[in-house]
């Protein structure tokens, strides 16, 4: 890319942030698995009942039974994972639209005022709740440009490649399981960040500073500074069982993260061997809405591990508080105080009062950051009931992925100019909480309880923090 092509495109993405509901135990995908073409695994007209907390959906909720503390243990071999809870999703079918006269029934969101979403929204648009596509505004887009979201998706390839070189061995450099917690130059020869960095440290984009124990966020617009190297990473990684994995990240990612979840309209990087882990993620409303509803569903599809559940969890947790509490691992977090970057506090994603807050379960978390807490400023508190809080894909001109996993929701949207996740959640709002079981309409009360973390009561299974 010349200097001045370069500099053009970092003034463009500049401008913008640049569930079948079996129970049956998530299992890992080899290369014996094939996409299902069993109609069955398309959604269900009538689901079956959804479980919280151990229970119905309509029992009263346990207010501490979703924040779980994992014992603290060696983080040299990931643990178990923990059997599937019971999430809904299309499987690799197409989505089957809920009709107009059971969305009510079916996804608790009043139509009425849901068209007057529309017209305040004026995008095009898409919720899904309960794995169930319950309102399409101006659908049936073709694929395009979605920006900096890919992000997103770049962080949800890494944690795939991550699950799917687990169990190699390790025998020396460029060897065994791919790791957020590896140093980066274990996989790549050469960076031209710290080469004391690890991999968490390019997800959080924080690689750059020169000193890791003072670290000042800094967002890799086009992915110059570190990100694209997550490319290089994992091309390295899958390389030592390529018949496996596939011949590069490319056909890694269609093969693991597209074919399973159904994505037949997207592509990345225009099919090339190398990905740009900043933006050319080419995409539809409803494969946008895919990858959402598996990182709000932990990393769980159609009965399947797409990816770690302790990697999603890292993707939604601010990774290094005193630097940036409003990211994750290449993803936007809500946040009450200490946001910054394009997406942080104060640009829609930060701060956002009816919505609730990411924040980790006990401090300090993960093998690198050494806060002692949050971060937020008072009179904002760090206190949860439930371990919710909301995160997004963000990229230039209006293009989100927003997921909600209190509700069960994902909202997707293109080309939006309202205020991002917190303009897109203040528009249909009304139509959830008129129907919630609660609060029915009182959305003053919901967003107390559910803006402080205190109400969840659509959150399936149960949260687990990562034991590093």
């Amino acid at each position: 890319m010349t200097l001045r092509m370069h500099s053009f495109v970092c003034a463009l993405l500049l401008a913008g942030a640049c569930s079948d509901g079996s129970s049956a135990p998530v299992r890992e995908r080899d290369d014996e698995d094939t996409p299902s073409d069993d109609p069955t695994s398309e959604q269900d007209d009538d689901p079956p009942p959804r479980m919280r907390d151990g229970g119905p959906l309509d029992a009263a909720p346990r207010p501490d039974a979703n924040v779980v503390i994992a014992d603290a243990g060696d983080s040299a071999k990931p643990p178990a994972e923990p059997p599937a809870p019971e999430f809904k999703d299309p499987g690799t079918g197409a989505w089957t639209a809920v009709a107009d006269d059971e969305v009510a029934a079916k996804c608790k969101l009043d139509p009425t005022l849901l068209a007057t979403a529309d017209t305040q929204i004026n995008a095009p648009y898409a919720i899904v709740r309960y794995g169930q596509l319950c309102h399409e505004f101006r659908g049936g887009d073709r694929a395009a440009e979605v920006y900096s979201a890919t992000k997103t998706l770049g962080a949800v390839v890494f944690g795939a490649a991550s699950y799917q070189t687990r169990d190699l061995p390790r025998s020396g450099t460029k060897t065994g399981p791919l790791r957020d917690t590896d140093e980066a130059t274990f996989w790549l020869d050469r960076v031209s960040f710290n080469q004391e960095a690890h991999l968490a440290h390019v997800l959080a984009m924080e690689a750059h500073n020169r000193d890791l124990t003072q670290l000042t966020y800094a967002y890799d617009t086009v992915g110059s500074t570190q990100i694209n190297r997550l490319s290089d990473a994992i091309n390295a990684a899958i390389a030592q069982d390529a018949d496996r994995l596939g011949a590069n990240i490319d056909a890694f990612t269609k093969k693991f993260v597209f074919e399973p979840l159904g994505i037949g309209s997207s592509s990345w990087s225009g099919g090339s061997a190398n990905k740009n882990f900043a933006y050319t993620w080419s995409s539809t409303l409803q494969d946008m809405a895919r990858i959402g509803l598996l990182v709000m569903h932990r990393g769980s599809w159609n009965g399947e591990r797409v990816l770690g559940e302790d990697f999603a969890y890292k993707m939604t947790h601010p990774s290094f508080e005193a630097a940036n509490t409003a990211y994750g691992y290449l993803t936007w977090l809500n946040a009450r105080t200490g946001g910054t970057g394009p997406g942080g506090a104060g640009t829609g994603t930060g701060g956002d009062p009816c919505a609730p807050a990411a924040v980790w379960q006990r401090y300090p978390h993960g093998t690198f950051s050494p806060a002692t807490d949050c971060g937020f400023a008072a009179p904002h508190s760090c206190a949860q009931k439930y371990d919710v809080g909301v995160w997004s894909a963000q990229g230039l001109g209006g293009q989100f992925i927003v997921g909600h996993a209190g509700l069960d929701l994902v909202i997707v949207a293109k080309n939006f100019s309202g205020e991002g996740p917190t303009g897109l959640w203040r528009a249909i709002r009304p139509a959830l909480v008129k129907l919630d079981p609660t609060y029915g309409g009182d959305e003053a009360a919901f967003c107390k309880a559910y803006g402080a973390n205190d109400y969840a009561p659509d959150l399936v299974g149960t949260v687990t923090q990562p034991a590093d």
